[in-house]
């Protein structure tokens, strides 16, 4: 099954949870597994802490789902340059087929 990584702003973002949700549900109504990083819990983990972990389950995908206003997150362009170098297929919220 096709494994699609969601990306995109957390840090000072208060309602990531559900925008994570909603992608996941589009992820998953499209037939892939959806993997949620927002689902990760590292108690007392610093921002480095979750990118390593979020590298790795990212790295384990066949794609990435790049959330809206992406840009503005520092972690979501870490991601999205791992998943162009990786070669991945990059799906962006809000585009058009």
């Amino acid at each position: 099954m096709t494994k699609v990584y969601i990306s995109g702003a957390i840090t000072n973002k208060p309602d990531y949870k559900r925008d994570f949700a909603r992608a996941a549900a589009v992820i998953v109504s499209a037939g892939c597994e959806a993997v949620n990083p927002a689902e990760v819990n590292i108690n007392g983990g610093s921002w480095l802490d979750y990118m390593r972990q979020d590298i790795k389950l990212l790295a384990d995908c066949n794609g990435v789902y790049m959330l809206e206003g992406w840009e503005q997150s520092q972690g979501a362009r870490v991601e999205h340059q791992l998943a162009q170098g990786l070669g991945l297929k990059i799906y962006y919220e809000g585009a058009t087929a």
